[in-house]
C-alpha cells in the first residue's frame, strides 16, 4: 500500500495528468514507488494510455515531496503499442524475463474490463550468438589497438551478449527490478568457469582493474562460453537462425571467435 503522504501526491498527480492528456483512458502508477523500493532520490512514474495512435512521448515534471523536489516521469502511448511492448525483452532487465508491477489509478469506464492488470510481463531475449561472435572481434581490436577506453566498452557488450546466451541454459521467475536482474544474471548455474568472478570484471563493476586483467577476463569468458555452446548446442539451436546453426555445427563461428580470443593476455 502506499502511505498516506504518497497517495495523496500521486492522487493529486493523477488529476493533473487527466488534465495534461485529455485524451487519456487510463494512468497508472508503475516503477520503483510501486515495488517499495524507492530511494530519497527516486521518481514517480506513470503509464498513460491513450486510445489512438501512434503515440510516444516521454513528458516529465517537477513535484515537491517532502519538502524536496521529486521528478514525474511519464510515459504517453496508445493502447496497442502499450500492449504490443509486452512482447519485447527489455534492455533494463539485462533481456532477462521481466514484469513491470501496475496500479490502475483511473481509467475511463469503457476501458477499465481490457486495460486493468497488476502487472506487464516481458520475455526473455533469444540468444544474440552473432552479437557475441562479432563482439569478441571488437575486443580483440581495441586490445591490438591499446585503445583501452574502447576495449572497456567493447568487453561490457560483449558481456551482455554471453547474458543472453546462458539465459536460456538458466530460467528463472521474471525479475522486477535492475538490481533483481543484475542479482539473478551474476548467479546463473550452469555457467563458465569463473564466471562469477568474470562477468562483474566485464561489466565494470570490480573495482579499477588494469586493461590487461579486464582483456583476459573477456578472454576466459569468451572461452567458456564457446564451451557452453559445445555442450548446450541442442538446447540452443531451436532459438537461432538457421545460418547461425550451420555455424556453429561447421564449426566456423567456434574458429574465429577463437582466433580473435587468442589475441588477448590469458
Amino acid at each position: 500500500m502506499l502511505d498516506g503522504e504518497l497517495g495523496e501526491l500521486v492522487g493529486e498527480w493523477v488529476a493533473r495528468l487527466r488534465r495534461e492528456v485529455p485524451d487519456a483512458v487510463a494512468v497508472f502508477l508503475t516503477g520503483s514507488q510501486l515495488r517499495g523500493d524507492a530511494g530519497s532520490y527516486s521518481d514517480i512514474d506513470f503509464d498513460i494510455l491513450v486510445a489512438d495512435g501512434p503515440r510516444d512521448e516521454w513528458p516529465g515534471f517537477l513535484a515537491v515531496r517532502r519538502d524536496r523536489p521529486v521528478r514525474i516521469s511519464t510515459w504517453i502511448r496508445d493502447v496497442d503499442a502499450w500492449l504490443a511492448g509486452s512482447q519485447e525483452p527489455q534492455d533494463w532487465a539485462f533481456r532477462l524475463s521481466c514484469a513491470d508491477p501496475l496500479r490502475l489509478c483511473w481509467a475511463d469506464e469503457s476501458w477499465r474490463d481490457r486495460l486493468d492488470r497488476t502487472e506487464l510481463t516481458y520475455p526473455v531475449g533469444p540468444p544474440e550468438v552473432d552479437h557475441f561472435e562479432g563482439e569478441v572481434g571488437k575486443v580483440a581490436n581495441a586490445w591490438v589497438a591499446g585503445d583501452e577506453p574502447v576495449l572497456r566498452l567493447a568487453v561490457a557488450d560483449l558481456a551482455l551478449s554471453v547474458v543472453s546466451v546462458l539465459a536460456p541454459l538458466n530460467p528463472r521467475p521474471p525479475v522486477r527490478s535492475r538490481a533483481e536482474a543484475l542479482h539473478c544474471l551474476l548467479g546463473f548455474d550452469p555457467a563458465p568457469a569463473g564466471y562469477r568472478a568474470d562477468m562483474p570484471t566485464c561489466l565494470g563493476l570490480r573495482g579499477e582493474p588494469d586493461a590487461a586483467a579486464v582483456a583476459a577476463a573477456a578472454r576466459r569468458l569468451v572461452t567458456g562460453t564457446l564451451g557452453m555452446l559445445r555442450t548446450h548446442e541442442e538446447t540452443l539451436a531451436p532459438l537461432l537462425p538457421a545460418h547461425t546453426v550451420r555455424s556453429l555445427r561447421d564449426g566456423s563461428l567456434h574458429r574465429l571467435v577463437e582466433d580473435a580470443a587468442a589475441r588477448l593476455p590469458a
